[in-house]
């Protein structure tokens, strides 16, 4: 949450003054420094150091997570998704798996040249492609959003390229700046916007996380309540990419990145891999299987195989 949207309860000059000094979310002011460091930097006669304490515990409950009660997340739950927020990826055996999954934050997580973008780019091309009124936003964290590729997909399934003018395309390279494009989404209330995308989250968060500060742990978590509270009061499906890790120094097996917290803060985690077990055809970009490792809605240890030929996926 930005300080500067809790004005006029915490006074504006303030908020400049901290955001003049790098302070401009409730996380920076929470976690970054003690409070004394922050009155040191601080112009003088700005607050004293007692209302400075005072404007940081407003702040911290303010920023507190609210509860609901177990009858109101029934009810959340039990709300019908409309038909046009299926996940769909032109692959009806891949339609099938991942059935049952829209309306919530899902993680694709994979290696590099696993088919992480081009199945987020899947989705959400044909999901919108399949309505003429639903709209996606991409947040793109590397600059790599290919319009060649979705081009491609649209070709294939026969989908106007119009569709394409109901994606918009945000470019956020750090995570202040994506954290306002989610608050800008909060505030726009748009019925219509069924799917957003992060691609990639891991730029984002991994060089903030360290062993000896818990500063990074914070932000990624408020980030993640961000979207997970956007998700469940819009009804919009949230699709965040995420790289892999070493699962430990003596081992080549990988893991989902940024740390075992981060995947209790998704809904479902799907893990995607090149297939080794069957022959590729020279050009093919290659065989892949996709397997869900934790859900709160699926079965997990389940997989499936597909292909990805130019960009569009196939059955196998």
């Amino acid at each position: 949450m930005r300080l500067s949207s809790l004005v006029p309860t915490i006074p504006a000059n303030l908020v400049a003054s901290l955001e003049a000094n790098g302070i401009r979310t409730d996380v920076d002011l929470l976690y970054a420094a003690p409070a004394f460091e922050i009155y040191k930097r601080l112009p003088a006669k700005t607050v004293t150091l007692q209302e400075l304490l005072e404007y940081i515990s407003i702040v911290a409950s303010l920023s507190a997570a609210p509860g609901i009660s177990g009858f109101e997340l029934y009810q959340l739950d039990q709300v019908k998704k409309p038909e046009d927020d299926v996940l769909r990826s032109g692959n009806t055996d891949l339609d099938v798996f991942v059935h049952g999954l829209n309306g919530r934050v899902i993680e694709i997580s994979g290696d590099r040249g696993s088919g992480k973008s081009t199945l987020a780019l899947s989705f959400t091309l044909h999901s919108i492609g399949s309505s003429s009124h639903t709209s996606a936003v991409w947040i793109d964290t590397t600059g790599e959003f290919s319009p060649g590729g979705a081009a491609a997909i649209l070709a294939h399934a026969k989908i106007a390229e119009t569709a394409l003018e109901r994606i918009q395309v945000s470019f956020a390279f750090d995570i202040e700046t994506a954290q306002m494009v989610i608050e800008d989404l909060i505030h726009r209330d748009d019925p219509n916007l069924r799917f957003v995308v992060v691609d990639c989250i891991t730029p984002l968060l991994g060089p903030l996380l360290s062993a000896v500060s818990a500063y990074g742990h914070a932000v990624m978590t408020e980030f993640m309540q961000q979207l997970q509270s956007f998700s469940r009061n819009s009804g919009a499906t949230v699709l965040v990419v995420n790289n892999t890790a070493a699962k430990g120094p003596d081992t080549l097996d990988r893991k989902p990145a940024l740390g075992p917290s981060f995947v209790l803060m998704t809904d479902t985690t799907l893990w995607l891999q090149v297939h080794q077990g069957k022959d590729k055809d020279p050009e093919d970009s290659g065989f892949f299987s996709i397997s869900t490792i934790k859900s709160h809605t699926k079965p997990t240890g389940t997989s499936l195989d597909f292909r990805i030929h130019h960009g569009v996926i196939h059955p196998a």
